[in-house]
């Protein structure tokens, strides 16, 4: 047991330590797996919402005849599998961008340019058309749908009509345009939001990036009206207010690996490439947990000749698919907390859950099994980090 002494010299040396510490320093924070479940199924099964009171997993898997939606017990269970695509009653005739469940229990799905309302067997209760200037289609997966309410009605419903991860806009130093795109059902009006120009990145371009395009990735508060916004090539998070629809605040991004964007300037150069596959790093998905902490999931880049040795291992590579290439970085809706966080081997993130928890895909690249494994993972922090890592 320590003595007051030896108390009063540790708390002398960490009050010196805070004073000396350089003002990026970080606490420490890791992924402690809490629990696992198994869904037997010889297709990939993506889980993009939970609802707490059904106790339900909503998800999707893709294959060659199409996309089947799947309700999920947390025993890993199928409740119900479904396609939806064609000329059925409840069916649609477009493919679905989006998913996610309302808080009482219904399902949402998205298309290009309609809106469905689904029960939990999977049965059209309501289908709602829509205005959008993008109708872009997402062919092979499916994003989390976006919604929230102006007020305390259900007819106040808005939501942002562009999936997170799909392109928005070229980086044009002259002429810009707004990244979000947000229909209000009730007034049945779309809206625009969050100018391309007004993202301090912009400053950096070469005009020879100009065929790049800004790759939206951005997460909803629906109880706050907060909207949370980064782009595939960025070093901040802007949050706005969805009810002012203005700018509140901006977070800078300190990524771990990630050169590029600490350039002062920007050229087509700087975005290596094998043949038409991107090699460079760019941030990938946001991802909302308790109390208005924000995950960022980017994505290191890697080397050519690295990139050439695993795709002559397996033709299918991409780095972007490789977990080992993943960090993670945590914020608490004001600054960054967290330097890079590694993901747990062969892990992918797929959606966040109550209690600060992530639920991540664990995939072995070695064996094709039978079934599809989750496990889910608490962030949790540590106090004192500080005082473990002194040197006396």
């Amino acid at each position: 047991m320590a003595t007051i002494t030896q108390k009063l010299s540790l708390e002398f040396v960490f009050s010196l330590s805070m004073l000396f510490l350089p003002t990026d320093s970080f606490s420490q924070y890791q992924l402690e797996k809490v629990e696992e479940f198994k869904i037997n199924s010889l297709l990939p099964v993506v889980i993009v919402d939970y609802h707490p009171e059904s106790k339900l997993y909503l998800g999707y898997i893709s294959d060659s005849k199409g996309t089947r939606i799947v309700l999920i017990d947390e025993q890993g269970e199928f409740v119900i599998n479904k396609g939806l695509v064609g000329e059925g009653p409840n069916q649609s005739s477009a493919a679905f961008n989006a998913m996610a469940f309302t808080e009482e229990g219904d399902i949402w799905l998205q298309t290009p340019y309609q809106l469905f309302l689904y029960n939990q067997k999977l049965n059209v209760k309501n289908k709602i058309r829509y205005l959008s200037g993008t109708k872009m289609h997402i062919y092979g997966r499916m994003e989390f749908f976006p919604y929230f309410y102006q007020n305390q009605s259900q007819s106040s419903l808005s939501f942002i009509t562009t999936p997170s991860g799909t392109n928005s806009t070229r980086p044009d130093r002259e002429n810009s345009s707004d990244l979000i795109e947000i229909y209000e059902v009730e007034k049945e009006e779309l809206y625009k939001m969050s100018p391309a120009l007004d993202r301090s990145m912009n400053k950096k371009f070469d005009k020879s990036t100009i065929n790049n395009l800004h790759s939206i990735i951005y997460k909803i508060d629906p109880k706050k009206k907060k909207l949370f916004l980064t782009t595939n090539l960025d070093n901040e998070i802007t949050i706005y207010d969805l009810t002012s629809r203005k700018l509140e605040s901006r977070i800078k991004i300190n990524h771990g690996d990630f050169g590029m964007v600490k350039k002062s300037l920007i050229s087509d150069d700087d975005f290596p490439s094998h043949g038409r596959i991107s090699l460079s790093p760019k941030n990938s998905k946001l991802f909302s947990l308790d109390g208005g902490m924000i995950v960022l999931d980017y994505i290191r880049g890697i080397e050519y000749g690295t990139y050439e040795s695993k795709k002559a291992d397996d033709p299918t590579y991409h780095h972007f698919e490789d977990p080992a290439y993943h960090r993670l970085i945590l914020f608490d809706g004001t600054k960054q907390v967290s330097a890079d966080i590694p993901l747990p081997t062969n892990g992918k993130v797929t959606m966040t859950l109550p209690g600060n928890r992530l639920l991540i895909q664990l995939i072995n690249p070695d064996v094709e099994e039978d079934f599809i494994r989750y496990g889910i993972y608490k962030v949790v922090g540590s106090n004192n980090y500080l005082l473990k890592h002194l040197i006396f």
